[in-house]
């Protein structure tokens, strides 16, 4: 037993009574690594507030003239507060994150902090993923524990608690919550999908596996960097931090893992949010021995061993018995409930079942971390009025980002879009308008299919947290094993400039599609099943098309592809775009024309079009286009490092520098009222202006360089 306490750090047997649990989990340790997270915590909330959080598009998010945008809240009767509640609000989260990580007022700006931080939360689950999740969660706890009993102001004013142990439990929560979020992130991992490696398509490109591309393939580093060594990592390094002979290798683990990630991904503060948490599994006492080895901040903190804390319970005297009291008991009580809370909760799916679509539940809370990846097809949103005309509209038109398509993968979402359409559109004076969705996707590398029944009206249906959303149409899974299949295609197609796009379809159902006009040599192939073909703009039979069949599809026009076989059907387009084929052909001609010349001058733009010398209008601006681009890539690259660090920095003041602004002028306008229009103009404007001067300064090249082209294809 001597043995196995020297390995876990406690007595296994004190896990068999709860008596002997209520006493370790409220035994004493030092409160100095529990100090060291806090002040991390505090201050990547700090920098992620401005930016991940929104803080410093606040306007665009909540400002005037966002009334009428859909929003994807948790709860579908939360709403957001006025632009300069809001504003303020994000005031209130900065200055609480400032308050944890100096431990001022700790207590309150935890509480303030955790409060308004799932406010914003619960209002918009577009943006909802794993980490924004498990900052909230880490807000909850840091409210807690006693994160301020070392190195903390209120230590300081208040001498009873600085240099004071805390209580076991409040490692016990934070550890286990880093343990879980490698180690379920592993479980989900076990998935075939991920295994297979279809989860994540060429992530081997980015030049942070240039090394490693010295000895591997990139189809070998996908898979057996990615997938394969992200499930190694995440289902074993939590054990592995766990002990102290293998902790050093999972330092070296987790470093590696979160410095590519967060180059990788634009996962704003989560890669330096786990390197930062790592190293809460590393003894107690850790951070104050790192402080007084390198005589860091000199006498201002106290580096001597932790005095009593009445909260823990200490090795009693010979004769003497050990005692617990109720407030030990409920802390026992509330940290086994928060451990089984969050051990249920990602495998919670079968009860919510309104929340599942392609996959379970919305995505955040069930560290399914990459596992789903998701390519976009073609959305379509179309409504009925009251006499049956149909209409047609962009998709995305009402929110806030086009590029945020969450809503059309997940049913919940798409309930309250489709809602909110059918509401704008009686705004705008359409009568009884009907809402119908046609969302195709593919999902790990398979078939481009239908996501929901396009003939279910969706703003009128009847949904509910608890019961399956039936208009949800499954992934067709049985058509997995084609994605071998399919890659090879793709790429032997791509050796020949020729684009493709696989589809799968439901018996009975018909796609109706357009090729437009720039497509030439477009064809349609069946894989598999059968399929009736129509033409809109010919007369005669529908063709029918069998398993190798092909025909050839006329561009500019629509046709319908009606699945008529009792499975579903397999088919596939190859097109190429001829305009932009033949535009790119006229500009290398351009390019050579220019470079071969004396003086590289643009021939002058015939406005007759005859002329062989000439240059069209559209060859001529396509030219100019691409010199921007090469001239903005050689500027980046000739940019030394000192001035890409200026230019990182000058850009993050920016942000803040905003951030703060809209704060400010919120607050204002909450206590003396809103100023005339004039002077809200004015003041936008100065709140702009250093994001416009720096994009002016850093790029006088690029625009000289732009300057002087236009000036050669002047008429």
């Amino acid at each position: 037993m001597t043995q196995m306490k020297e390995l876990f750090g406690f007595n296994p047997r004190e896990l068999l009574s709860w008596k002997s649990l209520v006493i370790l989990l409220n035994k004493p340790r030092d409160a100095s690594i529990l100090a060291y997270a806090r002040i991390a915590y505090g201050i990547l909330m700090m920098i992620d507030i401005p930016q991940e959080r929104g803080m410093v598009h606040v306007d665009a998010r909540y400002g005037e003239g966002t009334e009428d945008l859909c929003r994807f809240p948790y709860i579908h009767s939360l709403k957001p507060l006025s632009y300069d509640y809001m504003a303020a609000l994000y005031a209130v989260l900065f200055l609480c994150a400032c308050g944890i990580a100096l431990g001022f007022m700790y207590r309150i700006s935890c509480f303030c902090f955790a409060l308004v931080y799932w406010y914003f939360f619960m209002l918009d689950k577009s943006v909802w993923n794993n980490h924004s999740y498990l900052y909230g969660l880490l807000s909850i706890l840091f409210l807690l524990t006693d994160g301020h009993r070392y190195m903390s102001v209120d230590g300081y004013f208040r001498k009873s608690i600085q240099n004071t142990h805390v209580p076991l439990w409040n490692y016990t929560l934070l550890r286990f919550q880093i343990f879980l979020v490698y180690f379920y992130a592993g479980l989900k991992k076990t998935e075939s999908d991920w295994l297979l490696g279809y989860s994540m398509q060429r992530l081997s490109a980015h030049w942070v596996f240039d090394p490693i591309r010295l000895v591997l393939s990139d189809s070998t580093m996908d898979y057996v960097i990615v997938h394969l060594g992200g499930f190694i990592l995440d289902f074993s390094v939590g054990f592995i931090l766990f002990f102290d002979k293998t902790r050093w290798l999972g330092f070296l683990m987790c470093g590696s893992f979160h410095c590519m990630n967060s180059q990788l991904f634009r996962i704003g503060m989560f890669p330096y949010a786990m390197l930062a948490t790592m190293f809460v599994f590393c003894h107690c006492d850790t951070f104050k021995q790192f402080l007084n080895s390198f005589n860091i901040c000199g006498n201002i903190f106290d580096t001597a061993s932790a005095k009593q804390n009445p909260s823990c319970i200490y090795e009693p005297k010979k004769g003497e018995q050990i005692k617990t009291r109720w407030k030990h008991v409920l802390v026992t009580f509330l940290t086994l409930s928060y451990i089984s809370e969050q051990l249920f909760l990602p495998y919670s799916h079968f009860i919510t079942k309104g929340y599942n679509g392609w996959t379970q539940g919305p995505y955040g809370y069930s560290w399914d971390m990459m596992v789903h990846s998701f390519a976009n097809q073609h959305i379509k949103v179309m409504y009925k009025d009251s006499s049956g005309k149909e209409g047609f509209l962009k998709p995305g038109v009402f929110v806030l980002s086009a590029k945020k398509s969450r809503w059309s993968v997940h049913p919940d979402m798409a309930i309250q879009y489709a809602r909110c359409v059918r509401e704008r559109l009686i705004d705008l004076g359409i009568d009884k308008p009907e809402i119908y969705f046609d969302v195709w996707k593919s999902m790990n590398g398979r078939f481009q299919q239908r996501v929901f029944d396009p003939s279910v009206e969706l703003a009128g249906y009847d949904w509910s947290p608890f019961k399956k959303p039936k208009f949800v149409l499954p992934v067709l899974s049985e058509l997995s094993d084609w994605r071998t299949k399919l890659r090879s295609l793709k790429q032997e197609y791509r050796n020949q400039t020729i684009d493709v796009v696989f589809v799968a379809d439901f018996p009975g159902m018909s796609l109706n599609n357009f090729v437009q006009e720039d497509f030439g040599n477009a064809s349609l192939e069946v894989l598999q099943g059968e399929v009736s073909v129509k033409f809109d703009a010919q007369a005669g039979d529908e063709v029918t098309l069998k398993a190798g069949e092909k025909i050839r599809v006329p561009a500019g026009e629509f046709h319908t592809v009606l699945t008529t076989s009792k499975t579903p059907s397999c088919y596939f387009y190859t097109y190429e775009n001829t305009t932009a084929a033949a535009l790119n052909e006229k500009v290398k001609d351009l390019r050579k024309k220019v470079n071969s010349a004396e003086s590289p001058a643009i021939p002058w733009i015939s406005p007759q079009g005859n002329d062989d010398d000439a240059a069209d209008e559209m060859v001529v601006d396509e030219f100019q286009r691409q010199e921007m681009e090469r001239t903005k890539r050689k500027e980046e690259t000739q940019r030394s490092f000192g001035e890409k660090a200026a230019l990182f920095a000058l850009k993050k003041i920016g942000v803040f520098r905003r951030s703060y602004l809209l704060a400010v002028y919120s607050i204002r306008n909450i206590v003396f009222g809103r100023p005339d229009i004039r002077q809200l103009a004015n003041e936008m404007e100065y709140i702009d202006s250093w994001n416009a001067n720096i994009r002016k300064s850093w790029g006088r090249g690029k625009e000289d360089s732009v300057e002087a082209s236009n000036q050669k294809t002047e008429l």
